[in-house]
């Protein structure tokens, strides 16, 4: 078994690989105007694709937890493919939207099942300590690839807006086939447990306890800072008059910053505590919307890297942090209550999002989101510490009762 478990590293790898190697990022605002959509309507698409995931992230990780990881992993991908495939062929925004609620529901499948199944492999290796290391790594790898295939992205769109989204399909459906290789671990913890008593005990998990509590809320706060982020870029390259022919050229370098990120930056957070690292990437975020501001012009792309920073390693500190407070059983539907919560926030702010950048302009957004940023991980960082003053306080009212008794 332990064979079959380092396997399934190594097959993670080429799975997440595979899977996230969709080389329409740098061009996918392009051809979304070249489809004649306006920037609120691709905002609206962004605001439904996440409310599909809000609707689809609990019970596809109750799936994932009550049937099978390999399962979930294999149609994920296989249910992406066919919501890309609808932006190949059609054209009017309808379609759009259901391409959106089908690509939204295919990432639910994988957003729990993928960190469970690499935690619960590494965990039957007592190896859950270098989690954070293999995810990063994994990363490093997806941005390595996509640096490569921005560059060719922007190459192939010139010839024909469609070629980046053939080949982004193809990747979609080797990753399906990757994931076939997958061997489940053994769930001794396995929920056995109704569909509704199994979710309702995974809030409850997640309510109670004060770590998983605060991780929701700085999920929110991030869901809509980081997510945005990448609709944001190409209202910025337009102020500073960016030849579009140069986009997929800066997309990959923020790819290269993001390998790096992944592969190098992760030691400096090893030995820091995750909440203190997560506090820190939001304030870097901000940093990544206020300092382009102070300069405005093509200079400044190199600041927006700061977003590309806290990209690169929000994911593999934050899903360590919520492993390491979590239970076999519960674990894919608790992570996908995380998911959840960051896409509801960012469905409930994205249309306002875009209506800001039809109405008032790249600037005010900007200043706006750099602000939040700012202020939200701050406030945050106070709220944790509250909760465990209380939590001090309320183990010194205990103690004299624990003596006496």
């Amino acid at each position: 078994m332990r064979e079959k478990m380092n396997r399934n590293i190594s097959v993670y790898y080429r799975f997440k690989f595979s899977q996230n190697m969709l080389i329409i990022g740098p061009v996918l605002v392009p051809y979304m105007l070249f489809k004649g959509l306006s920037y609120s309507e691709m905002m609206l698409l962004q605001s439904i694709s996440a409310v599909a995931v809000v609707l689809f992230e609990v019970p596809t990780g109750s799936i994932a937890d009550r049937v099978s990881r390999k399962f979930s992993l294999t149609i994920s991908s296989v249910i992406m493919a066919f919501g890309l495939s609808l932006y190949i062929f059609c054209g009017s925004f309808l379609a759009f939207v259901l391409a959106e609620l089908l690509f939204g529901l295919g990432m639910t499948f994988s957003s729990g099942a993928d960190s469970a199944i690499l935690y619960e492999s590494l965990s039957r290796m007592e190896r859950e300590k270098e989690y954070s290391k293999i995810e990063a790594k994994a990363m490093s790898n997806i941005f390595v690839g996509q640096a490569v295939g921005s560059i060719a992205s922007g190459l192939l769109y010139s010839v024909s807006p469609y070629i980046p989204f053939w080949i982004s399909l193809g990747m979609l459906f080797l990753s399906s086939g990757y994931s076939l290789f997958f061997t489940e671990p053994d769930h001794g913890e396995r929920s056995r447990e109704s569909y509704l008593v199994h979710v309702a005990r995974s809030f409850g998990d997640a309510v109670k306890k004060p770590r998983v509590r605060w991780a929701l809320y700085f999920s929110a706060l991030m869901g809509v800072m980081l997510r945005a982020s990448f609709w944001l870029y190409e209202p910025y390259f337009k102020l500073v008059r960016l030849d579009i022919a140069l986009y997929g050229v800066v997309f990959a370098g923020f790819n290269v910053v993001c390998a790096l990120s992944s592969r190098y930056l992760m030691k400096l957070f090893e030995n820091v505590r995750p909440r203190k690292s997560l506090t820190l990437l939001g304030l870097l975020m901000g940093g990544a919307y206020l300092i382009p501001l102070i300069l405005l012009n093509v200079g400044s792309l190199a600041f927006l890297a700061l977003g590309q920073i806290v990209r690169a390693i929000y994911q593999p500190i934050m899903r360590f942090y919520i492993n390491r407070q979590i239970e076999d059983a519960f674990r894919a539907t608790i992570i996908s209550i995380v998911s959840l919560t960051a896409s509801l926030s960012f469905a409930v702010f994205s249309p306002l999002i875009g209506l800001g950048l039809d109405e008032v302009g790249a600037i005010p957004v900007y200043l706006v989101m750099g602000l939040v940023s700012v202020g939200g991980s701050l406030f945050l960082w106070r709220v944790r510490n509250l909760q465990k003053r209380k939590k001090a306080a309320a183990d010194r009212e205990s103690a004299p009762e624990e003596t006496v008794s």
